[in-house]
């Protein structure tokens, strides 16, 4: 019997804004994503037997040789031969809160407001880690990706990490870049976690115009300072996320590569923006999939830097229901996977 299932099915959570937890953040694909699995939370109404049964429905349906609705066409989905019947433990934690942010993109929907964003309240992470550590529903050698919001914003972070590391996690960090995180930089040094910064632009004034935020020479500081920390090149990234009327253009995209070189950034990530690729994924403009090309080529053949595209590129770019498919991009799939592997194998 075959079975379609993904990693985050078997032993993934993601922490969510608007009091929820859901199975994955995985959205960009025909399902639509967003598997919730606990909604209305409070620190004080969270109720572990809940999420524990709730998590294991989903992954009973796998059992059941089922899809659930939420997964079609997600390209984690794979088919498998054989799956344990007891839900492993969770090792994949996303906490990506929503609440809290130091720039004001455009291409995000907390843009709209972000005053009013940025005084949400929401449920405490760290108690409800503590209480899946008490229940040894924690798995050892696990990843934590931060995203959704920035980290260096979480009054919690530091606490999230101390409980982490007596797991022995890797951390995966996305970040506007604007605040530097000496805990970040530590882990750097060791090996210990990875970091993505969206820079968006290759010039002040453009950077202004998507983060809203005069931050520019600032977040190129800090990328300098996190590269110069790191143990290993391949663990500081820079992305840049193309938005249709801003940034979609060769100029300000080699002004971008210009100031990747001058810090001396190996790994390099281009990406689109969610909010117009959902509603244009089969009617993309022709020259934006050429500046995917044009880039890819620039960085790999004449920067010899390495070359990713991001989540919703990936979709795009290499997903069978994509009319844009191609092979080539295959290989050039952003996976962070890449970097944990070889933590794990050291350690």
């Amino acid at each position: 019997m075959k079975y379609k299932c993904c990693g985050f099915i078997k032993h993934g959570i993601q922490f969510f804004y608007e009091n929820k937890i859901n199975l994955c953040s995985q959205l960009g694909h025909k399902g639509g994503g967003e598997i919730c699995i606990l909604d209305n939370i409070t620190d004080k109404t969270f109720d572990i037997d809940k999420l524990i049964e709730n998590r294991y429905k989903i992954y009973e349906k796998c059992l059941k040789g089922e899809e659930t609705e939420n997964c079609e066409g997600c390209i984690d989905l794979k088919e498998e031969d054989n799956l344990p019947i007891n839900q492993p433990k969770i090792k994949n934690l996303m906490i990506q809160h929503w609440t809290k942010c130091n720039s004001n993109c455009i291409y995000c929907y907390t843009g709209q407001d972000k005053k009013y964003f940025n005084s949400l309240k929401t449920y405490s992470v760290y108690p409800i880690l503590k209480k899946m550590a008490e229940r040894d529903i924690i798995d050892k050698n696990g990843l934590a990706n931060f995203a959704g919001g920035e980290f260096t914003c979480l009054k919690e972070f530091n606490k999230i990490v101390k409980l982490l590391d007596k797991y022995n996690y890797f951390y995966v960090m996305n970040s506007s870049g604007v605040d530097y995180s000496s805990t970040i930089g530590k882990k750097l040094k060791q090996g210990k976690s990875s970091i993505v910064i969206s820079v968006d632009a290759g010039s002040k004034e453009v950077h202004m115009k998507i983060k809203r935020v005069k931050t520019f020479d600032k977040v190129w500081r800090n990328i300098n300072k996190y590269n110069k920390n790191a143990l290993y090149d391949d663990l500081v990234s820079v992305k840049y996320i193309v938005v249709p009327g801003y940034n979609d253009n060769e100029d300000e995209i080699n002004k971008w590569l210009e100031k990747c070189r001058q810090v001396n950034v190996k790994n390099i990530v281009l990406d689109i923006n969610a909010h117009y690729f959902r509603p244009n994924r089969d009617n993309i403009s022709p020259h934006i999939i050429d500046l995917f090309y044009k880039t890819k080529d620039k960085v790999v053949n004449v920067m010899h830097c390495n070359f990713y595209v991001g989540n919703m590129a990936s979709i795009m770019l290499t997903s069978n229901v994509s009319k844009y498919k191609d092979p080539v991009w295959d290989k050039y799939k952003y996976d962070e996977i890449r970097v944990v592997n070889r933590y794990f194998n050291i350690h």
